[in-house]
């Protein structure tokens, strides 16, 4: 028996053939119809027939089929990769905000006594680069 893995390929791989197959035949050729129900439920008699019926096909529409598919195959890997990256790198598609706290200003004659920081500049020294967010890096 196959692998799950497997069998989801061999049904995302059906599903672009016949998207291609209805985009140069037509959503209601025969042949359509049939990679179509291949690909949504693949038994091995629904394969069997989809597999007959399009290499009934002459060879210019196969390959223009083909064309098209290996187009959408390609956007489809594409589109995939750039999603496991963004996965990996943060699991967030938006930012979340840090709630900020607001102190009224101190009357006059008070003095605000600032503590020290670690990697502040000193005075005519230029401030440190601002990081970029992963999304900034990714999108530019």
């Amino acid at each position: 028996m196959e692998s799950e893995e497997t069998s989801a390929v061999d049904k995302t791989a059906l599903q672009i053939l016949a998207s291609s197959v209805g985009q140069i035949l037509g959503e209601h050729s025969k042949i359509h119809q049939f990679v179509k129900l291949a690909a949504e439920r693949p038994t091995g008699i629904n394969v069997d027939r989809a597999k007959r019926t399009f290499d009934s096909l002459p060879v210019y529409q196969r390959k223009r089929v083909a064309e098209t598919a290996e187009g959408q195959a390609h956007k489809h890997k594409t589109s995939m990769t750039m999603s496991g990256i963004l996965g990996r790198l943060g699991g967030d598609a938006k930012p979340r905000a840090t709630p900020r706290t607001v102190t009224p200003p101190p009357g006059p004659g008070v003095k605000i006594m600032t503590p020290p920081t670690v990697g502040r500049p000193k005075d005519g020294a230029a401030a440190p680069a601002k990081k970029k967010s992963v999304k900034e890096v990714v999108w530019k």
